[in-house]
């Protein structure tokens, strides 16, 4: 959820901008009330465990981590797990309407 996330919390940023073009502070604090259930959602779900594992600290490490990742593409894990995955980790939050940009002159 990375990419997504990233995505989403640039999407909801800019629309909280151009809400308060001129209040950057409260367009930051609704950034913040605005995008927190969505990473409390997709956050609340993750393993402490499983996320060292993606961090590998030793060259040895991180030589098995990409040799492990490989084999997973190779073998379309990502594919399996996406067709096998339960639903959109987002859960029940929607992508807030972005209002159009305000031109400044």
């Amino acid at each position: 959820m990375g990419i997504s996330g990233g995505l989403v919390g640039a999407y909801v940023l800019a629309g909280e901008i151009n809400r308060h073009p001129g209040d950057l502070p409260t367009a930051l604090a609704n950034y913040d009330s605005v995008l927190r259930p969505f990473v409390d959602e997709i956050q609340g779900e993750v393993n402490p465990r499983l996320l060292r594992l993606g961090m590998p600290m030793t060259q040895r490490a991180i030589d098995a981590f990409q040799a492990a990742t490989a084999l997973a593409c190779f073998l379309h894990v990502p594919d399996l797990a996406a067709r096998l995955s339960k639903g959109d980790r987002g859960g029940s939050w929607q992508l807030p309407e972005s209002p159009a940009p305000i031109s400044v002159v």
